[in-house]
């Protein structure tokens, strides 16, 4: 079940466990791979989920800002997290950035943009995990009520904020993936903000337990196209909302 919110609908974030990485399994370059290919998953295929809820203690940013658009690293978090690149791997496909490793050549004027085509399963686009690169931390949010940012482009963008309960690493489901989501339809050449409140963003249904969004429990973010379709968008001022 999609939410609509101002233009804005459902998607789903993808997550592994094994990659230490905002990806599902064979879906995307992560901050720890500067490898050229990336994801193909249409519905990921569910990982085994971790016999154990324990895992690293949230860190809490210092700030609202997380990403200005002129660094791959993000910001007001220790260890920072990093963008990374991710897509279906259908042999035709192109996007920009290339690869994780390539990512500098996303960041324009101080803002990040990405574009893509050709790609026939579910599409691609980019996303960031918010701590280090090195282990799935989560992000302590709940000072801040939500997250915005600004967007333009000429298509549509699939948002998703993935948690600790939808993920597989650590056993708090036993359907994954089934992120906080919604889709942006309204984009235009003129940068504008979207903002989400954590109770804007909702699971689509697919995911067990259902779980409300914890902003104590902040994984990452996803932006990528509206189903195998092109995509080409600009994201800037990345921002906890306060």
């Amino acid at each position: 079940m999609d939410r609509q919110i101002d233009g804005l609908a459902g998607v789903i974030l993808l997550a592994v466990a094994s990659s230490n990485c905002i990806a599902p399994p064979q879906a995307a370059m992560c901050p720890c791979s500067n490898t050229t290919s990336s994801p193909s998953t249409g519905d990921a295929p569910a990982a085994k989920a971790s016999t154990t809820s324990s895992g690293p203690a949230a860190v809490k940013p210092t700030g609202a800002l997380i990403s200005d658009g002129k660094s791959a690293t993000l910001m007001n978090v220790d260890p920072p997290g990093t963008w990374f690149v991710l897509n279906d791997r259908t042999a035709k496909g192109s996007m920009t950035p290339a690869s994780t490793g390539e990512f500098a050549e996303a960041l324009i004027n101080g803002a990040i943009h990405t574009a893509g085509k050709g790609f026939s399963d579910w599409g691609g686009g980019i996303g960031f995990n918010f701590v280090g690169a090195d282990s799935l931390t989560p992000l302590d949010a709940s000072a801040y009520t939500g997250i915005s940012f600004k967007a333009w482009g000429s298509t549509p963008i699939h948002f998703g904020l993935a948690t600790r309960a939808t993920m597989p690493d650590f056993g708090e489901c036993t359907k994954c993936y089934d992120h906080f989501a919604a889709d942006i339809t309204s984009l235009t050449a003129t940068p504008k903000v979207y903002s989400f409140k954590w109770s804007q963003l909702h699971q689509g249904g697919s995911g067990a337990p259902h779980a409300s969004l914890d902003p104590h429990t902040l994984i990452g973010v996803n932006f990528t196209s509206k189903g195998a379709a092109p995509w080409d968008f600009t994201l800037d001022d990345i921002s906890l909302m306060q």
